[in-house]
């Protein structure tokens, strides 16, 4: 026979487990989350670890095939070999100066229509390369106009340096040369601007290997 509870109570919840299979599932899906997230961080880590990598190794967009690099590089080794042989190494007089720097401009005017020969595989090479040598273009024209206001200001006091081309302004055309230089490493390090002394208008001449290790 039931017995009715007494009036103002209510019936207590049977241990049917309902209450414990809610905690278990929520427990459930927290773990699912943390599994997820924690899995998404690793997944972001792995690909910024294997993008690192592929640049450090030298797997660029911007970098040609080891064949096209290796012409350009032997157009600068070539270069190298002809501004050794030109007079005045050591340029002390305003007027050997003028002369020296002069010369070295025509070999480097004719090593900038040799790269004007490569043509890399795919438009991204091919776009870097363009912007390289029109780099090369400048930095050159700015060693011309030294040349020209050196020579103006013969017999005069007036101090004359070379005004380097900068990208943005600030950070020299230079370093954006030399970093083309590294994606392609080891194929094009003969093209180093040290290698060739671009950017030494003013006293000795220093030609050597050149390589970014």
């Amino acid at each position: 026979m039931a017995v009715e509870p007494p009036d103002g109570l209510f019936e207590l919840p049977h241990g049917n487990g309902a209450v414990h299979q809610s905690g278990v599932a929520r427990a459930r899906r927290r773990r699912r989350r943390i599994i997820i997230t924690v899995g998404a961080v690793i997944a972001v880590a792995w690909i910024v670890a294997l993008t690192y990598a592929a640049l450090e190794l030298g797997h660029s967009p911007e970098r040609m095939s080891g064949a096209d690099a290796a012409k350009i590089a032997g157009f600068c080794s070539a270069a190298q070999r002809n501004l050794e042989q030109l007079p005045h190494a050591n340029p002390v007089q305003p007027a050997d100066q003028v002369e020296r720097v002069r010369a070295e401009d025509a070999v480097f005017r004719s090593l900038i229509q040799r790269f004007g020969t490569v043509t890399p595989k795919g438009s991204t090479p091919a776009q870097a390369l363009t912007g390289w040598t029109n780099d090369w273009s400048r930095f050159v024209d700015a060693r011309e106009r030294f040349a020209n206001d050196l020579a103006a200001a013969a017999g005069t006091n007036k101090k004359v340096e070379l005004v380097l081309p900068a990208t943005g302004g600030v950070k020299p055309v230079t370093d954006r040369m030399n970093d083309f230089v590294r994606e392609n490493h080891p194929n094009l390090d003969a093209c180093f601007t040290t290698a060739l002394q671009l950017e030494v208008v003013e006293g000795p001449r220093v030609y050597k290997k050149v390589t970014s290790d």
